[in-house]
């Protein structure tokens, strides 16, 4: 009897059917291509800051506070996801929180100096790893891929995805 790590495939050796079907998934080519970018950019920006909150800090000031749903609604994810995220972007002194004083149900966040150092710092790490990016991608290829997006979003609201 083969033992379990006999018994293990490795991809290469998936049959012709399951890599064919997997393939023609569009959810497999996305998880794909979101695995394959966030390990590009992991591996080009010197923080331990993840690309997504390299997406937060870009949304802050350190002057005017930005509401956590407005920070969800931009990036387009559940506030209860950007309230984790914030929370280790506050315990890194990155960023801070206030409750918004005319309505103490809205969170305020802040950038703080430490935070906009690093997002000034990463700006330019992300600026140069998209232009290194855009030489096998091209303006049209990036159309294409936010037209396809947009497409995706209407048939998952309309519950045809």
């Amino acid at each position: 009897m083969p033992s379990s790590i006999q018994s293990l495939r490795l991809p290469e050796e998936l049959p012709d059917q399951g890599a064919f079907v997997l393939k023609d998934l569009v959810c497999f080519n996305f998880y794909r291509g979101w695995r394959t970018i966030s390990e590009y950019y992991r591996t080009r920006l010197s923080s331990q800051i993840s690309p997504q909150g390299t997406y937060v800090l870009e949304l802050l000031d350190t002057q005017v506070g930005v509401d956590v749903g407005v920070i969800a609604a931009a990036l387009e994810i559940d506030p209860s996801a950007v309230s984790a995220m914030l929370k280790r972007m506050d315990r890194s002194g990155l960023t801070r929180r206030a409750v918004m004083p005319e309505d103490r149900r809205h969170t305020l966040v802040y950038l703080t100096d430490a935070g906009l150092a690093l997002r000034d710092a990463l700006r330019e790490e992300m600026i140069r790893a998209d232009e290194d990016l855009k030489r096998y991608v091209s303006k049209d290829d990036i159309s294409e891929l936010c037209a396809l997006v947009e497409r995706i979003k209407v048939a998952a609201k309309d519950g045809v995805a």
